[in-house]
């Protein structure tokens, strides 16, 4: 359900929207109410407050636990934007594994329920199929910046050490649990520093990319 200005819309919610759009008043009347609907904009690139309210929905993205209804609409709308950036300045890779894809929806629909899946896609007048693309956009992101920055991110000994020595061992303790031996966990412990690494790094490659880009945000309509 993200689109274009060329051209406008893509995928069947935002068709469902359109035409309830055209039932309330016309050309006119759908095209004002559309702009009322867009919550930002990146180098002509339409996000609208349904791609918000749907990735929210669906835990595709998700907003800081116990913020207002503004506030975490607004940190959605700001990882939607991340993407649309990055996105942009890949554009020609290789579509998201669909493989993945699936096991993407097979683990919301577990998380969410059978029952409460169906609900949410009937609130929004969609097929499982209409949030595929925001799931390969997500992938999508996660493969460009896994390629840029997970080869180029070294980790020491050192630091490996002092992770196990200042935090796992003290975490596991203060659970009641007796800490496995260092070589046990060497490689979590690697991972998790690494992870920790690319997180930073990316964030303010992201934002190199953001200050480049054209990007206006209407922050009003996310309270709707």
């Amino acid at each position: 359900m993200y689109f274009n200005m060329r051209p406008i819309p893509r995928f069947g919610g935002l068709l469902l929207l359109a035409l309830a759009f055209l039932a309330a008043g016309g050309p006119a009347a759908a095209q004002e109410r559309l702009v009322d609907g867009i919550a930002a904009v990146v180098n002509e690139r339409i996000i609208t407050l349904v791609d918000v309210q749907i990735v929210e929905a669906f835990g595709i993205v998700e907003g800081p636990i116990g913020a207002d209804l503004g506030t975490a609409r607004l940190a959605i709308l700001q990882k939607l934007i991340d993407r649309k950036v990055v996105l942009d300045l890949s554009r020609g890779q290789a579509p998201a594994d669909p493989a993945r894809v699936e096991a993407e929806i097979v683990r919301i629909a577990g998380r969410l329920g059978e029952e409460e899946t169906r609900a949410r896609l009937a609130r929004f007048g969609l097929s499982v199929s209409d949030i595929r693309p925001y799931l390969e956009e997500k992938l999508k992101v996660e493969a460009v910046i896994a390629d840029r920055f997970s080869r180029s991110v070294p980790v020491n000994l050192d630091e490996i050490e002092a992770r196990y020595r200042n935090t796992y061992e003290p975490g596991e303790r203060a659970a009641g649990r007796t800490p496995k031996p260092f070589l046990e966990v060497v490689d979590d412990l690697e991972n998790g520093i690494r992870a920790e690494k690319i997180a930073v790094q990316s964030a303010l490659w992201v934002q190199s990319l953001r200050d480049q880009a054209e990007i206006e945000i209407r922050p009003d309509i996310l309270k709707k």
